[in-house]
């Protein structure tokens, strides 16, 4: 089979463009900790700007002390100086927070619009309004440890919220502190929706939100009378494309929740993954006279095709995540049913044990009670002998009768003397 020239350029370019679309890239105006060093000097993180209330964050070779372990109520932040202009990014945070037994604090992950003026050092109970999201790691409700997320759009002032924690949409249990090793929080805006990992485990996930373009990522910390000391290793970006993405007009200003009015959209879309898009008209190739009409058509052709190579390299990877997962799923169930067939092979061996064994002692109390019963009727017939032996060898029934009758005679003939010698005796007066 043979392609003609332009075939064999879409199918090359499809294939360009899936592989880019499955790149990741560092970013590494918004990392630290990446490399060997946080710091060249100690003294400052490149693109990165350092608050602190009272005193600023300690920068030491390896990790960022946001609040230290004594003195208490200490508040610091980091924030990027630059904005992101990415949409599918993905964030890796390396912290550990360590304290006494009774000790509290709270650490924010921020990606929010005008960060370092907006948010400052403040925490999730005293920041006020704020475009953007923040995942929130503290002991929720006197528990080991939760981390929680929450959106705002600019219009909600936190600070003076009634039920600040009503307004999370999303959260998961986990113990964060003293654990003796940095925990790892991977946030993740994909084409598929929006995913909070902690430790490789998910957390949380939602297809129903979509973070904008142009803001600001932070971290801060805050220590309670009986400090938590917070610190952090590590803060790696990553986006799927190398080059900044053209920020769409209508993401502007605030995230977008797709709610039922998104759905209610959805629908009203043809059948199929792949969006319709307008394929320009086919024209005669005489009718572009002139190198910037012919260059213009061309233009609107490739971008015509880019968009749907797009469309469908998308499609292709929300396919092959899904089926990547529904395949993982059968291997877990294979693996349970395989675990659990184990299970009654061993059980099947340990019955069959169980029966040999109560065969085996059946036959060991029959065997037993034969040879008892045996002996018991040999002891009965000895004794028998015995006795027959015994009384023949001994007196007769007769002699047995003389004595008897004798002895009844000599009793009688006694009492007969008695009575004769009594009624012979003369009774005496005085």
């Amino acid at each position: 089979m043979h392609f003609t020239t332009p075939l064999s350029s879409l199918a090359s370019a499809s294939a360009f463009f899936f592989a880019y679309a499955q790149a990741s890239y560092l970013h590494n105006e918004l990392s630290f900790g990446h490399q060997d060093r946080i710091s060249p000097n100690l003294r400052a993180i490149p693109n990165w700007h350092l608050i602190g209330k009272p005193d600023p964050p300690e920068i030491l070779s390896n990790k960022l002390v946001l609040t230290p372990p004594a003195p208490g109520n200490q508040r610091a932040a980091i924030w990027s100086e630059k904005p992101l202009q990415h949409q599918y990014w993905a964030v890796d945070v390396d912290f550990r927070a360590t304290g006494p037994e009774r000790a509290g604090g709270n650490l924010q992950m921020w990606y929010v619009k005008d960060g370092q003026n907006a948010v400052g050092t403040s925490s999730i109970y005293t920041v006020g309004r704020f475009d953007g999201l923040v995942l929130v790691v503290d002991q929720y409700a006197g528990s080991a440890g939760y981390i929680r997320a929450f959106l705002n759009d600019g219009t909600t002032d936190y600070a003076n919220h009634r039920s600040i924690d009503s307004l999370a949409f999303g959260h998961c249990e986990y113990s964060f502190r003293n654990l003796g090793r940095p925990s790892r929080v991977a946030i993740q805006q994909s084409s598929t929706g929006f995913k909070v990992s902690v430790d490789g485990h998910l957390c949380f996930e939602s297809n129903k939100v979509k973070l904008p373009l142009g803001n600001n990522f932070g971290i801060t910390a805050a220590s309670a009378d009986n400090p938590d000391s917070f610190e952090v290793f590590k803060f790696v970006t990553t986006t799927e494309s190398h080059t900044p993405d053209i920020q769409d007009p209508a993401q502007q200003g605030s995230q977008q929740i797709l709610g039922s009015e998104m759905h209610g959209r959805a629908e009203d879309k043809p059948k199929g993954d792949i969006p319709a898009y307008s394929d320009p008209p086919d024209e005669a190739a005489s009718k572009y006279t002139s190198s910037n009409e012919q260059f213009a058509d061309l233009h609107n052709r490739l971008q015509s095709m880019m968009k749907q190579i797009s469309a469908s390299t998308r499609d292709a990877t929300h396919f092959s995540t899904q089926m990547q997962k529904t395949t993982e799923l059968l291997a877990e169930r294979l693996a349970r049913i395989e675990a659990s067939l184990g299970e009654l092979h061993s059980l099947r061996e340990r019955i069959d044990a169980i029966q040999a064994d109560v065969r085996q002692t059946k036959s060991d109390l029959h065997n037993q009670l034969d040879r008892h019963v045996a002996n018991i009727q040999g002891e009965v017939r000895n004794t028998h002998t015995n006795l027959t032996g015994k009384l023949e060898e001994g007196s007769g029934i007769g002699k047995f009768i003389v004595v008897v009758v004798g002895s009844q005679v000599v009793l009688v003939g006694a009492y007969l003397l008695y009575k004769r010698r009594k009624t012979g005796n003369h009774m005496k007066y005085l």
